[in-house]
């Protein structure tokens, strides 16, 4: 039953990274949401921050790969949801840094002023460029901002990102960070 949950997260999760929505884990799927971050923040088509976006979200797909032992640039719903659920022990070290990293990538994306927290309207942001349902935005937030200051902090975050791909209790907070896991409801 725990690993049926995680895979129902997981396997939701890849349909939310997967932005050409061909099935398959790539590069462009993360510049894709570089991209309509950039275009959320009006960054201009030639601004060296909007490369910067790219390369960063590029480098957290390429660690990811290096962190699986990929050799392809590629990865399908299986071997992604077969790495976070691995009972190896040096899975699990890798699978806990790249939910670090990511948490920060994530963070580092939607804190659009740079005031180390997220507020309301850029975690709705979050959910604009992933093309996920703002229909349980508001609930997901208001579950995930632990010591109700009205913001999510980067502590926060990583929390939630641990009960995401970690936690095998479907009533875990940090299940919301990318709305209703039970529905799959995309946009």
């Amino acid at each position: 039953m725990a690993k049926d949950i995680r895979k129902q997260k997981l396997t939701y999760l890849f349909q939310i990274l997967d932005s050409d929505r061909n099935g398959i884990l790539e590069p462009d799927d993360f510049v894709l949401v570089a991209e309509r971050i950039s275009d959320i923040l009006q960054v201009g088509k030639e601004d060296p921050q909007r490369l910067q976006l790219k390369f960063k979200a590029t480098r957290i797909y390429m660690d990811l790969l290096q962190d699986m032992g990929k050799t392809k640039v590629e990865l399908d719903d299986q071997e992604w949801c077969a790495f976070f659920i691995s009972d190896e022990e040096s899975d699990s070290s890798a699978v806990k840094r790249y939910i670090f990293r990511t948490a920060s990538y994530i963070f580092m994306l939607f804190d659009q002023d740079g005031d180390k927290q997220i507020s309301k309207k850029e975690y709705q942001d979050m959910f604009t460029v992933y093309e996920i349902d703002q229909e349980h935005s508001e609930y997901a937030f208001e579950k995930l901002d632990t010591n109700h200051d009205d913001q999510i902090s980067m502590a926060e975050m990583v929390h939630a990102f641990e009960d995401f791909f970690l936690s095998k209790e479907p009533q875990s907070a940090g299940n919301w960070i990318f709305g209703d896991w039970k529905s799959a409801k995309l946009v």
